[in-house]
Protein backbone atom coordinates (compact mmCIF):
# COMPACT_ATOMS: atom_id res chain seq x y z
CA UNK A 1 0.00 0.00 0.00
CA UNK A 2 1.29 3.72 -1.32
CA UNK A 3 0.73 6.42 0.52
CA UNK A 4 -0.10 9.50 -1.51
CA UNK A 5 -0.07 13.57 -1.16
CA UNK A 6 -2.51 15.55 -3.65
CA UNK A 7 -1.62 18.92 -3.33
CA UNK A 8 -3.17 22.00 -4.60
CA UNK A 9 -4.85 25.75 -3.69
CA UNK A 10 -7.87 24.74 -2.81
CA UNK A 11 -11.52 22.49 -4.21
CA UNK A 12 -13.21 25.43 -5.57
CA UNK A 13 -15.40 24.16 -8.67
CA UNK A 14 -12.71 24.45 -11.21
CA UNK A 15 -11.09 21.02 -13.61
CA UNK A 16 -7.94 20.84 -11.96
CA UNK A 17 -9.88 20.45 -8.50
CA UNK A 18 -12.46 17.93 -9.68
CA UNK A 19 -9.51 15.58 -11.25
CA UNK A 20 -7.53 15.93 -7.57
CA UNK A 21 -10.93 14.32 -6.25
CA UNK A 22 -11.59 11.80 -8.95
CA UNK A 23 -7.32 10.81 -7.69
CA UNK A 24 -8.37 10.41 -4.27
CA UNK A 25 -11.62 8.39 -4.99
CA UNK A 26 -9.25 6.00 -7.81
CA UNK A 27 -6.31 6.09 -5.44
CA UNK A 28 -8.56 4.90 -2.10
CA UNK A 29 -10.62 2.39 -4.04
CA UNK A 30 -6.90 0.42 -4.99
CA UNK A 31 -6.71 0.67 -1.25
CA UNK A 32 -3.70 3.12 -0.71
CA UNK A 33 -3.52 6.07 1.85
CA UNK A 34 -4.28 9.26 0.04
CA UNK A 35 -4.39 12.95 1.80
CA UNK A 36 -5.09 15.97 0.23
CA UNK A 37 -3.25 18.98 1.17
CA UNK A 38 -4.92 22.48 0.23
CA UNK A 39 -2.91 26.41 0.51
CA UNK A 40 -6.53 27.91 1.57
CA UNK A 41 -9.79 26.92 3.23
CA UNK A 42 -11.82 27.13 -0.23
CA UNK A 43 -13.95 24.32 -0.93
CA UNK A 44 -16.90 24.19 -3.44
CA UNK A 45 -16.85 20.79 -4.20
CA UNK A 46 -18.99 17.81 -2.75
CA UNK A 47 -16.20 15.98 -0.45
CA UNK A 48 -18.71 13.88 1.14
CA UNK A 49 -16.74 10.93 0.07
CA UNK A 50 -13.71 12.35 1.64
CA UNK A 51 -12.16 10.99 5.01
CA UNK A 52 -11.62 14.32 7.62
CA UNK A 53 -8.64 13.14 8.55
CA UNK A 54 -7.16 12.67 5.39
CA UNK A 55 -7.78 16.49 4.07
CA UNK A 56 -5.35 19.16 5.04
CA UNK A 57 -5.59 22.91 5.02
CA UNK A 58 -2.22 25.25 5.42
CA UNK A 59 -4.18 28.31 6.11
CA UNK A 60 -7.70 30.23 5.88
CA UNK A 61 -6.86 32.53 2.71
CA UNK A 62 -3.45 31.40 1.84
CA UNK A 63 -2.20 34.83 3.38
CA UNK A 64 0.04 35.01 5.64
CA UNK A 65 2.36 37.99 4.77
CA UNK A 66 1.94 40.85 2.94
CA UNK A 67 5.08 40.50 1.05
CA UNK A 68 4.51 37.75 -1.28
CA UNK A 69 7.76 36.37 -1.28
CA UNK A 70 7.61 36.07 2.37
CA UNK A 71 4.45 34.56 2.03
CA UNK A 72 5.47 31.42 -0.39
CA UNK A 73 8.24 30.76 2.69
CA UNK A 74 5.96 30.78 5.11
CA UNK A 75 3.73 28.46 3.39
CA UNK A 76 6.62 26.00 2.24
CA UNK A 77 7.10 25.78 5.97
CA UNK A 78 3.38 25.17 6.69
CA UNK A 79 3.47 22.40 4.26
CA UNK A 80 6.70 20.92 5.47
CA UNK A 81 5.43 20.88 8.68
CA UNK A 82 2.22 19.50 8.08
CA UNK A 83 3.49 16.41 6.31
CA UNK A 84 5.91 15.90 9.04
CA UNK A 85 2.80 15.48 11.17
CA UNK A 86 1.10 13.45 8.61
CA UNK A 87 4.30 11.46 9.04
CA UNK A 88 4.46 11.14 12.73
CA UNK A 89 2.96 7.47 12.53
CA UNK A 90 6.41 6.45 11.01
CA UNK A 91 4.84 5.99 7.59
CA UNK A 92 6.55 8.18 4.71
CA UNK A 93 4.83 9.66 2.26
CA UNK A 94 5.98 7.54 -1.18
CA UNK A 95 5.12 10.31 -3.70
CA UNK A 96 2.85 13.60 -3.87
CA UNK A 97 1.50 14.62 -6.85
CA UNK A 98 0.93 18.58 -7.31
CA UNK A 99 -1.94 20.28 -8.97
CA UNK A 100 -1.53 23.91 -9.23
CA UNK A 101 1.05 26.76 -9.83
CA UNK A 102 1.61 28.10 -6.11
CA UNK A 103 2.04 24.57 -4.95
CA UNK A 104 4.50 23.61 -7.46
CA UNK A 105 6.43 26.85 -6.33
CA UNK A 106 5.91 25.83 -2.64
CA UNK A 107 6.78 22.49 -2.73
CA UNK A 108 9.72 23.20 -4.48
CA UNK A 109 11.02 25.63 -1.99
CA UNK A 110 9.66 23.40 0.70
CA UNK A 111 12.28 20.72 -0.49
CA UNK A 112 9.39 17.64 0.18
CA UNK A 113 10.78 14.61 -1.25
CA UNK A 114 9.22 12.74 -4.72
CA UNK A 115 6.87 15.73 -5.83
CA UNK A 116 5.43 15.06 -9.01
CA UNK A 117 4.34 18.10 -11.26
CA UNK A 118 1.08 17.24 -13.21
CA UNK A 119 1.34 20.04 -15.95
CA UNK A 120 -1.45 21.06 -17.16
CA UNK A 121 -1.33 24.49 -19.08
CA UNK A 122 0.11 25.65 -22.23
CA UNK A 123 3.21 27.64 -21.21
CA UNK A 124 4.07 29.07 -24.28
CA UNK A 125 0.38 30.36 -25.06
CA UNK A 126 0.56 31.75 -21.23
CA UNK A 127 3.65 33.63 -22.26
CA UNK A 128 2.22 35.18 -25.31
CA UNK A 129 -0.88 36.47 -23.59
CA UNK A 130 0.97 37.84 -21.00
CA UNK A 131 3.11 39.41 -23.35
CA UNK A 132 0.35 41.03 -25.63
CA UNK A 133 1.38 44.45 -27.42
CA UNK A 134 3.49 46.01 -25.49
CA UNK A 135 6.31 46.86 -28.07
CA UNK A 136 9.78 45.53 -28.95
CA UNK A 137 11.95 46.46 -25.63
CA UNK A 138 8.96 45.33 -23.11
CA UNK A 139 8.29 42.44 -25.31
CA UNK A 140 10.97 41.19 -24.78
CA UNK A 141 11.90 42.36 -20.89
CA UNK A 142 8.69 40.48 -20.22
CA UNK A 143 9.12 37.46 -22.12
CA UNK A 144 12.28 36.91 -20.06
CA UNK A 145 10.63 37.51 -16.97
CA UNK A 146 7.82 34.87 -17.52
CA UNK A 147 10.23 32.53 -19.21
CA UNK A 148 13.08 32.42 -16.36
CA UNK A 149 10.27 32.38 -13.78
CA UNK A 150 8.86 28.68 -15.03
CA UNK A 151 12.49 27.84 -15.66
CA UNK A 152 13.29 28.44 -12.16
CA UNK A 153 9.86 26.76 -10.69
CA UNK A 154 10.18 23.82 -13.23
CA UNK A 155 13.24 22.91 -13.79
CA UNK A 156 15.25 19.82 -12.75
CA UNK A 157 11.54 19.06 -11.13
CA UNK A 158 9.72 14.94 -12.26
CA UNK A 159 6.96 16.51 -14.56
CA UNK A 160 3.33 14.39 -15.92
CA UNK A 161 2.29 16.47 -18.79
CA UNK A 162 -1.14 15.87 -19.73
CA UNK A 163 -0.52 15.74 -23.44
CA UNK A 164 2.57 15.17 -25.50
CA UNK A 165 1.99 18.63 -27.20
CA UNK A 166 2.65 20.20 -23.79
CA UNK A 167 5.84 18.44 -23.25
CA UNK A 168 6.86 19.43 -26.34
CA UNK A 169 5.74 22.74 -25.22
CA UNK A 170 7.19 23.21 -22.18
CA UNK A 171 10.76 21.48 -23.14
CA UNK A 172 10.97 23.34 -26.46
CA UNK A 173 9.10 26.60 -26.38
CA UNK A 174 9.80 27.74 -22.51
CA UNK A 175 13.02 25.97 -22.39
CA UNK A 176 12.86 24.01 -19.07
CA UNK A 177 14.94 21.31 -18.29
CA UNK A 178 13.10 18.66 -16.16
CA UNK A 179 14.51 15.77 -13.96
CA UNK A 180 12.05 13.51 -15.80
CA UNK A 181 8.98 14.28 -17.96
CA UNK A 182 6.32 11.90 -19.68
CA UNK A 183 3.12 12.21 -20.39
CA UNK A 184 0.17 10.49 -18.88
CA UNK A 185 -3.72 12.17 -19.79
CA UNK A 186 -6.63 12.54 -17.29
CA UNK A 187 -8.59 9.79 -15.78
CA UNK A 188 -12.11 9.43 -16.45
CA UNK A 189 -15.04 7.12 -14.99
CA UNK A 190 -16.33 5.41 -17.60
CA UNK A 191 -19.43 3.81 -16.10
CA UNK A 192 -20.26 7.33 -14.20
CA UNK A 193 -19.96 9.36 -17.46
CA UNK A 194 -21.95 7.03 -19.20
CA UNK A 195 -24.95 6.16 -16.25
CA UNK A 196 -25.32 10.13 -15.80
CA UNK A 197 -25.68 9.89 -19.74
CA UNK A 198 -28.76 7.81 -19.37
CA UNK A 199 -30.60 10.58 -17.44
CA UNK A 200 -34.12 10.84 -18.31
CA UNK A 201 -34.40 14.54 -19.43
CA UNK A 202 -36.55 17.10 -21.36
CA UNK A 203 -34.51 17.29 -24.51
CA UNK A 204 -35.08 18.52 -28.41
CA UNK A 205 -37.61 16.24 -30.44
CA UNK A 206 -35.66 17.27 -33.77
CA UNK A 207 -32.26 15.79 -34.63
CA UNK A 208 -29.39 18.61 -33.79
CA UNK A 209 -25.41 18.28 -33.54
CA UNK A 210 -23.67 19.98 -30.23
CA UNK A 211 -21.21 22.42 -28.74
CA UNK A 212 -20.65 22.11 -24.90
CA UNK A 213 -18.25 25.54 -23.80
CA UNK A 214 -18.42 28.83 -22.12
CA UNK A 215 -19.06 31.56 -24.08
CA UNK A 216 -15.45 32.43 -24.81
CA UNK A 217 -13.71 33.93 -27.52
CA UNK A 218 -11.21 31.46 -28.36
CA UNK A 219 -13.87 28.77 -28.01
CA UNK A 220 -14.64 30.30 -31.27
CA UNK A 221 -18.55 29.77 -31.77
CA UNK A 222 -18.28 32.15 -34.51
CA UNK A 223 -16.66 29.79 -36.62
CA UNK A 224 -18.72 26.78 -35.73
CA UNK A 225 -21.87 29.10 -36.62
CA UNK A 226 -20.97 29.97 -39.49
CA UNK A 227 -19.72 26.52 -40.56
CA UNK A 228 -23.09 25.15 -39.58
CA UNK A 229 -25.30 27.96 -42.02
CA UNK A 230 -22.88 26.70 -44.66
CA UNK A 231 -23.38 22.95 -44.56
CA UNK A 232 -27.03 23.74 -44.96
CA UNK A 233 -28.00 20.68 -42.91
CA UNK A 234 -31.67 19.58 -41.58
CA UNK A 235 -30.16 19.38 -38.53
CA UNK A 236 -30.76 22.30 -35.20
CA UNK A 237 -27.59 23.33 -33.50
CA UNK A 238 -27.24 23.42 -29.30
CA UNK A 239 -24.80 25.42 -27.74
CA UNK A 240 -24.52 24.26 -24.27
CA UNK A 241 -22.39 27.21 -22.48
CA UNK A 242 -22.36 30.29 -19.76
CA UNK A 243 -20.98 33.81 -19.43
CA UNK A 244 -18.12 33.76 -16.54
CA UNK A 245 -16.61 37.19 -17.36
CA UNK A 246 -17.55 40.54 -19.20
CA UNK A 247 -15.72 39.28 -21.81
CA UNK A 248 -17.62 36.03 -22.13
CA UNK A 249 -20.72 38.04 -22.56
CA UNK A 250 -19.98 40.82 -24.90
CA UNK A 251 -18.56 37.37 -27.27
CA UNK A 252 -22.32 36.25 -26.49
CA UNK A 253 -24.08 39.58 -27.76
CA UNK A 254 -21.63 39.33 -30.75
CA UNK A 255 -22.84 35.42 -31.48
CA UNK A 256 -26.20 36.52 -30.78
CA UNK A 257 -26.03 39.13 -33.65
CA UNK A 258 -24.94 36.60 -36.10
CA UNK A 259 -27.59 34.24 -35.07
CA UNK A 260 -30.12 36.95 -36.23
CA UNK A 261 -27.80 38.10 -39.00
CA UNK A 262 -28.31 34.62 -40.65
CA UNK A 263 -31.68 33.99 -39.75
CA UNK A 264 -30.77 31.00 -37.80
CA UNK A 265 -32.99 32.04 -34.80
CA UNK A 266 -35.07 29.31 -35.27
CA UNK A 267 -32.23 26.44 -35.78
CA UNK A 268 -29.91 27.43 -32.65
CA UNK A 269 -30.86 26.54 -29.60
CA UNK A 270 -29.21 27.79 -26.31
CA UNK A 271 -30.23 26.19 -23.14
CA UNK A 272 -27.78 27.23 -20.85
CA UNK A 273 -25.26 25.22 -19.19
CA UNK A 274 -27.54 22.36 -17.66
CA UNK A 275 -25.70 20.42 -14.60
CA UNK A 276 -25.31 17.27 -16.04
CA UNK A 277 -24.86 17.74 -19.98
CA UNK A 278 -24.51 14.15 -20.97
CA UNK A 279 -27.98 13.15 -22.00
CA UNK A 280 -27.77 16.33 -24.40
CA UNK A 281 -24.24 14.99 -25.85
CA UNK A 282 -25.57 11.41 -25.88
CA UNK A 283 -28.34 12.14 -27.88
CA UNK A 284 -26.53 14.29 -30.11
CA UNK A 285 -26.10 13.31 -33.87
CA UNK A 286 -22.49 15.18 -33.43
CA UNK A 287 -20.31 17.02 -30.96
CA UNK A 288 -18.19 19.66 -32.77
CA UNK A 289 -15.37 22.04 -31.19
CA UNK A 290 -14.13 24.97 -32.98
CA UNK A 291 -11.67 25.98 -30.42
CA UNK A 292 -8.59 28.27 -30.85
CA UNK A 293 -6.51 26.23 -28.80
CA UNK A 294 -7.19 24.05 -25.41
CA UNK A 295 -5.05 22.05 -23.47
CA UNK A 296 -6.87 18.65 -23.32
CA UNK A 297 -10.40 19.01 -24.42
CA UNK A 298 -12.11 16.83 -21.56
CA UNK A 299 -15.73 17.09 -23.52
CA UNK A 300 -14.24 15.28 -26.68
CA UNK A 301 -13.43 12.52 -24.60
CA UNK A 302 -16.37 12.49 -22.85
CA UNK A 303 -17.89 12.35 -26.08
CA UNK A 304 -16.43 9.34 -27.58
CA UNK A 305 -16.73 7.76 -23.82
CA UNK A 306 -20.89 8.34 -24.27
CA UNK A 307 -20.76 7.05 -28.21
CA UNK A 308 -21.21 10.32 -29.88
CA UNK A 309 -19.16 11.15 -32.88
CA UNK A 310 -16.70 14.39 -32.88
CA UNK A 311 -15.70 16.73 -35.59
CA UNK A 312 -12.87 19.38 -34.10
CA UNK A 313 -10.63 21.77 -35.19
CA UNK A 314 -6.89 20.79 -34.96
CA UNK A 315 -6.01 22.81 -32.56
CA UNK A 316 -3.23 23.22 -29.98
CA UNK A 317 -2.83 21.12 -27.68
CA UNK A 318 -5.13 18.27 -27.39
CA UNK A 319 -7.63 17.32 -30.39
CA UNK A 320 -4.86 15.29 -32.47
CA UNK A 321 -4.17 13.18 -29.45
CA UNK A 322 -7.45 12.40 -28.80
CA UNK A 323 -8.71 11.77 -32.44
CA UNK A 324 -6.36 9.35 -33.42
CA UNK A 325 -6.02 6.61 -36.37
CA UNK A 326 -8.72 6.78 -38.11
CA UNK A 327 -10.67 9.55 -36.09
CA UNK A 328 -8.01 11.63 -37.05
CA UNK A 329 -9.84 12.37 -40.43
CA UNK A 330 -11.98 14.71 -38.61
CA UNK A 331 -9.63 17.19 -37.48
CA UNK A 332 -9.64 20.19 -39.41
CA UNK A 333 -7.34 23.55 -39.42
CA UNK A 334 -8.47 26.12 -36.62
CA UNK A 335 -10.70 28.90 -38.26
CA UNK A 336 -11.71 27.45 -41.30
CA UNK A 337 -15.66 27.39 -41.73
CA UNK A 338 -15.94 25.80 -44.74
CA UNK A 339 -13.51 22.89 -43.96
CA UNK A 340 -15.21 22.60 -40.51
CA UNK A 341 -18.87 22.30 -42.37
CA UNK A 342 -17.96 19.84 -44.74
CA UNK A 343 -16.68 17.61 -42.06
CA UNK A 344 -19.55 18.10 -40.59
CA UNK A 345 -21.44 16.86 -43.43
CA UNK A 346 -18.89 14.30 -43.94
CA UNK A 347 -18.93 13.13 -39.70
CA UNK A 348 -23.05 12.59 -40.71
CA UNK A 349 -23.30 10.82 -43.58
CA UNK A 350 -20.35 8.16 -42.26
CA UNK A 351 -18.02 8.30 -39.09
CA UNK A 352 -15.50 5.37 -38.33
CA UNK A 353 -16.67 3.09 -35.06
CA UNK A 354 -15.53 4.09 -31.93
CA UNK A 355 -12.90 1.77 -30.83
CA UNK A 356 -12.43 0.77 -27.25
CA UNK A 357 -8.50 0.71 -27.71
CA UNK A 358 -8.87 4.73 -28.77
CA UNK A 359 -10.06 5.71 -25.64
CA UNK A 360 -8.32 3.28 -23.01
CA UNK A 361 -5.86 5.35 -22.56
CA UNK A 362 -8.25 7.93 -20.16
CA UNK A 363 -9.54 5.30 -18.13
CA UNK A 364 -9.17 6.09 -14.78
CA UNK A 365 -7.68 2.60 -13.47
CA UNK A 366 -5.55 2.51 -16.63
CA UNK A 367 -4.52 6.18 -15.50
CA UNK A 368 -4.11 5.88 -11.88
CA UNK A 369 -1.84 2.32 -12.42
CA UNK A 370 0.79 4.43 -14.66
CA UNK A 371 0.81 6.46 -12.18
CA UNK A 372 1.36 4.14 -9.92
CA UNK A 373 4.03 2.60 -12.24
CA UNK A 374 6.36 5.43 -12.54
CA UNK A 375 5.65 7.56 -9.26
CA UNK A 376 6.76 4.28 -6.95
CA UNK A 377 9.35 3.14 -9.45
CA UNK A 378 11.44 6.95 -9.37
CA UNK A 379 10.26 6.86 -5.77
Amino acid sequence: MAKIGLLIDSLIGGGAERIVLNFYSIFTKLNHEVHIILIKDEIHHSIDHLSKQNLHILSKDGIISKNKFINKLKLANLLKNKVKQIESDGNLFDFFISNSEDMDRISRISRIPNVYIRYRNCMSEYIKNKIGNKGVIKSHIRKFKFTFKFRRIYGNRDIITVSKALADDIVYNVGVKPESIITIYNPFNFNKIREMANEQIQLPKEPYIIYVAKFENRKRHDILIDAYYKSKIPHKLVLLGNCYTKSDEETFQKLKAQIKRLNLDKKVIIPGLPKNPYPWIKKASLFVMSSDNEVLPTVIIESLIIGTTVVSTNCPTGPREILVNELSDFLVPVGNADALAEKIKKALDSYPHIRDEIIQKFDENFVANQYLSHCLKRS
